[in-house]
């Protein structure tokens, strides 16, 4: 376990515990435990998600969010960040620190603090599932979950839930006072490039009064990333803007001052690697969120092996037995070339077509074996829940 796991248990009122021992990365957690590769299902990378910094310490459908003056994002973002002092006045005041209680009245214990990024001039706030979702130290639902909004300017406010959806990690929130807001344009997300300049702004480790900043860019798009045994997050932005917990919810913007991604996960073992939740995919759910419906993703396809990236193309190590694979005859050895109509090379490449497929489908995969074409149909089944 690391520092920054630790810090999840710390209270309030007592000083930062001393680095406890080396991380233990036997399984997914989202206080930074790394998670084994998941081969061949809909999601074959592996990843942590980050949580919140634990402490002692409308119903109608139609969905307003800030765009630009002319009704669009703006169609680039120039990869310096120029003025920064002046980008950050621009966005710091739509960024605020979520604190999650438990109880009412007088007897209101601090459980847990995210943060989150106002996109509305009427309050609406995002933030990640797992923000709103944070349990007590014995991993039970808060029954009766207080929000208290922590605002840049220092003032503090209340907000309620509208949505949430753990299977995306974004949840919708609504301040109970929206005046003097200053909220996000939400970026356009056919624009973003690698290497694009963003900066990451968030509530890291609960250490103050004023959001933590830290620049980077974005290192790469359309990550897949494992949160738990149930939950696989697809179209992430990874970034080596630096991530912590607490920064759970937070925004990451671009050089124009828009919103890019919510600030969801990171490894803890590695330099710079942190993930958002793109507003490609947040743009798609904020009418269900403000609706308060449940929001499922799509069950993802599996069939069943496991892959390795080798010399002669993405080879299958093991093939489990009962599972469509096995069904069919895909044996270990077999190198995996099409699946469909879609050349395949790559654990990525495999990864969004199955992903492409729903189970209950028949798909065709081509493996090359000793040197022989094979084309098997495949009844594509649904990943099992360990």
């Amino acid at each position: 376990m690391s520092l920054l796991d630790d810090l999840d248990t710390f209270p309030a009122s007592s000083p930062l515990p001393p680095p406890p021992p080396a991380l233990d990365s036997q399984g997914p957690s989202r206080v930074g435990r790394m998670v084994g590769a998941v081969a061949a299902c809909a999601a074959l990378s592996a990843g942590v998600a980050y949580t919140t910094v634990k402490l002692t310490e409308s119903d109608a459908a139609n969905v307003t969010y800030v765009a630009t003056a002319s009704g669009q994002s703006s169609s680039g973002n120039p990869s310096p960040l120029g003025d920064l002092h002046q980008l950050l006045a621009t966005v710091m005041p739509a960024v605020v620190a979520i604190e999650v209680s438990n109880g009412s009245g007088g007897d209101v214990t601090p459980v847990a603090a995210g943060s989150g990024v106002i996109i509305s001039n009427d309050g609406l706030l995002l933030t990640n599932a797992h923000v709103v979702n944070a349990a007590d130290d014995a991993g039970k639902a808060l029954d009766a979950p207080v929000f208290t909004v922590k605002m840049a300017d220092g003032t503090v406010r209340e907000a309620k839930v509208l949505g949430a959806s753990a299977d995306y990690d974004v949840a919708l929130m609504q301040l109970t006072d929206s005046t003097d807001l200053h909220p996000l344009a939400l970026a356009d997300a056919t624009q973003f490039r690698v290497g694009d300049a963003v900066v990451a702004i968030g509530n890291a480790l609960d250490l103050g009064d004023t959001p933590t900043v830290t620049t980077g860019i974005i290192s790469a798009l359309d990550r897949s990333l494992r949160e738990t045994d149930t939950v696989t997050l697809h179209g992430l932005i990874q970034t080596d803007a630096a991530i912590n917990h607490g920064n759970s919810g937070g925004a990451l913007v671009n050089a124009n001052g828009e919103l890019v991604g919510i600030n969801t996960a990171g490894y803890s073992d590695a330099q710079n690697v942190g993930f958002a939740i793109s507003v490609a995919t947040i743009k798609a759910l904020l009418a269900d969120l403000k609706a308060g419906k449940e929001i499922k993703a799509s069950p993802v396809g599996f069939i069943g092996i496991n892959v390795a990236q080798t010399p002669y193309g993405l080879t299958v190590t093991t093939v489990q037995d009962g599972t469509p694979a096995a069904d069919v005859g895909i044996q270990a050895g077999d190198v995996i070339t099409q699946v469909g109509d879609t050349k395949i090379s790559t654990q990525g490449q495999l990864q969004t077509a199955l992903r492409a497929a729903p189970p209950g489908s028949v798909t065709k995969i081509t493996v090359d074996r000793n040197g022989t074409a094979i084309t098997f149909d495949v009844t594509l089944a649904e990943r099992p829940i360990p």
